[in-house]
């Protein structure tokens, strides 16, 4: 007759999600998403500073070189969030590019 104290283990199948078998570790990280500014001929480096500044946090001298490396590769990205939040502030960035009326493109990718 199996012993029905406290301290025998559940079955596989009814252990929470939570409960660690054999040392494994089911813990997971939800993935960081990255925001991506795109180069464009048509959009001033200043409104880049802005964006950089108002919506991610940058100071000028950072924001500068950010502005800096998007034009020499093309692209680059500026945040690394959590996929909600990286959605919410790259649709607060549209609202700002659409309203100012530039071409600017941003882009949301899985963070490496």
């Amino acid at each position: 007759m199996p012993d029905d104290s406290p301290t025998q283990r559940a079955p596989e199948e009814t252990r929470r999600p939570s409960e660690s078998t054999h040392g494994e570790d089911l813990t997971a990280i939800a993935p960081k998403f990255g925001i991506v500014f795109h180069d464009d001929d048509a959009t001033p480096s200043d409104f880049v500073l802005f964006l950089l500044e108002t919506y991610l946090g940058y100071d000028e001298p950072d924001a500068r070189k950010l502005c800096e490396s998007v034009a020499a590769s093309g692209q680059f990205q500026v945040a690394a969030l959590p996929r909600a939040s990286a959605e919410a502030l790259m649709q607060r960035i549209h609202r700002a590019v659409q309203a100012a009326g530039y071409p600017f493109k941003v882009t949301l990718a899985e963070h490496a």
